[in-house]
């Protein structure tokens, strides 16, 4: 699970998943597809396009945040279970698929592409699946995408009051186009610094990592990373982990891509979780927004948690594409933050607006 607002920090704060009773460890269990796709000819085999999308599970934990007492606990849970189903998984899921076809990135970075789930312990009957309605609506749409990464973080379950259990099982994937895109060399790891949550039925960690595949466009090798940075105080949490992020997931000769929700205030140099952005850059970074939209602050979040605020409340920029190791930019844009883009109910696609961009790749021998 993860969100939470907290007073002073003006705009939401996010954290990957409230941990229950049963966990999945240090990102075990990573699934891969096997890749078969073979390289795509044409014009567009010098450029790399990749999208971040957070899909958003549907609720931002707040009463869960906000419990007091067990019983407190127990009714946010079903509170917040009921929320996510009206948040309407399945037609939003539909939404970014079209997104997709759109723009047909290479490489989609996803992060909540949750699953939730009820029953008695441990819960197995599903409820909505976001990943696979996504891969359904893509498949549906003619662009059929494979995910070659999917990592679970942790898994949140806990009874509500409705005599069941609820289980949040949280992931982020790496979606990879078919035809055009060859991974190999899947990596994924736990931050060593997590952060920890007093809550009504006790302590709960919220763990976050990073999953990459090195891939191959053009005959020209990349890695490209996606990950989900903790978001609630104290930053130094969030801070330690984009050193983690750099140290581990950007160790290569290769050129890296990160594309994730880096919940670091890109636009507000007097946002406490600033100095998260500043780092990356400062360890070699190039931000492509920035880089090709300079003085636009490009917000990526966030909508109502019931997604049916009438005009967009994007406030702040934390969706971001950094690069690192010859590439240029072509383009890069937002998605998802448009009138037009809302479901056939209203609701946004998510509450943040996706980011894609259109990489040059580098020479060849450009990293290794």
């Amino acid at each position: 699970m993860k969100v939470a607002r907290f007073t002073g920090l003006g705009s939401k704060v996010r954290s990957s998943c409230i941990v229950g009773t049963l966990l999945l460890g240090a990102l075990v269990g990573v699934a891969t597809l096997p890749n078969t796709a073979a390289l795509a000819d044409g014009p567009d085999r010098a450029n790399i396009r990749v999208m971040t999308q957070n899909t958003y599970v549907g609720s931002d934990y707040q009463a869960i945040v906000d419990a007091k007492t067990p019983a407190e606990f127990a009714a946010a849970v079903t509170l917040t279970y009921q929320q996510i189903l009206a948040s309407d998984p399945k037609a939003r899921a539909a939404a970014v698929a079209r997104e997709i076809v759109r723009n047909r990135p290479d490489l989609v970075a996803l992060q909540e592409a949750d699953i939730l789930r009820t029953g008695a312990a441990p819960a197995t009957n599903v409820q909505s699946d976001q990943l696979k309605a996504l891969l359904a609506a893509l498949r549906a749409q003619g662009q059929p995408y494979q995910p070659v990464a999917i990592v679970p973080e942790l898994d949140a379950e806990y009874p509500s009051t409705l005599g069941f259990d609820v289980r949040i099982s949280a992931r982020n994937v790496i979606l990879a186009r078919v035809g055009r895109v060859r991974v190999s060399n899947l990596q994924a790891q736990t931050f060593a610094v997590n952060q920890v949550f007093q809550s009504a039925v006790g302590s709960i960690t919220f763990r976050n990592g990073w999953t990459s595949v090195d891939a191959v466009v053009g005959g020209r090798a990349f890695r490209f990373v996606t990950t989900h940075l903790e978001s609630s105080p104290p930053f130094t949490t969030q801070l330690a982990q984009a050193r983690d992020l750099v140290a581990s997931a950007a160790n290569t000769r290769l050129p890296v891509v990160f594309a994730g929700d880096f919940n670091t205030t890109a636009n507000d140099p007097q946002n406490p979780t600033f100095p998260t952005y500043q780092f990356l850059l400062d360890s070699g970074f190039v931000d492509a927004w920035a880089k090709k939209n300079p003085g636009n602050p490009g917000f990526t979040c966030c909508q109502a948690p019931d997604l049916r605020n009438p005009v967009s409340a994007l406030i702040t920029r934390i969706d971001l594409v950094l690069f690192r190791g010859g590439f240029d930019v072509a383009d890069v844009h937002r998605v998802g933050d448009s009138q037009s883009d809302r479901t056939p109910s209203g609701l946004w696609p998510s509450d943040h607006a996706g980011v894609v961009a259109t990489l040059r790749l580098p020479d060849r021998g450009h990293g290794g």
